[in-house]
């Protein structure tokens, strides 16, 4: 059977200002944008309005390095016309149904600790700790840490699993 998806191409970030995004998340985690766009005329329906037309500012970023015919971007994304909507945070518990969590792999999670943590408005929730994986056939170590960026999206870091 042929799978109808053929790759997760992004994920959308929302944010109250992507100059503002693109400093935590070009600046501190790496990513690079791959992709801008500015538009007055953006179609409102398509991104979920009930409207023909919105405005929006976005970038699409990617990894460092990360091949963009096999990696996921994301985009971050400012709404203009309507505004984006700026409350207490993207999810009002975790358990809410949509895409509450962003998890990124990194090759050390106490030094990307470390970086996040200096900066200002990131809120970690979760200080690095390791979690043995048990399988029926084996068993690995990965260490996890969680934070809130600056703008309140939940996001998980891990480095890859060691034996």
């Amino acid at each position: 059977m042929n799978a109808l998806v053929k790759k997760l191409l992004h994920v959308c970030i929302t944010v109250p200002s992507v100059d503002e995004a693109l400093k935590f998340y070009g600046g501190v985690l790496g990513f690079v944008s791959t992709f801008q766009t500015r538009s007055d005329k953006a179609d409102g329906r398509l991104l979920g309005f009930d409207q023909d037309d919105t405005c929006i500012y976005a970038h699409h970023i990617l990894a460092a390095g990360a091949d963009p015919q096999q990696a996921t971007e994301i985009n971050l994304i400012e709404y203009a016309d309507p505004a984006t909507i700026v409350g207490d945070g993207p999810y009002a518990t975790m358990n809410q149904v949509g895409i509450s969590r962003l998890a990124l792999l990194v090759a050390d999670a106490r030094e990307a600790h470390d970086k996040v943590a200096a900066y200002p408005g990131v809120e970690i929730v979760c200080a690095p700790k390791d979690i043995v994986i048990r399988k029926p056939d084996q068993s690995f170590t990965m260490t996890w840490f969680s934070f809130k960026d600056p703008f309140g999206v939940f996001i998980t870091m891990t480095q890859p699993p060691r034996a």
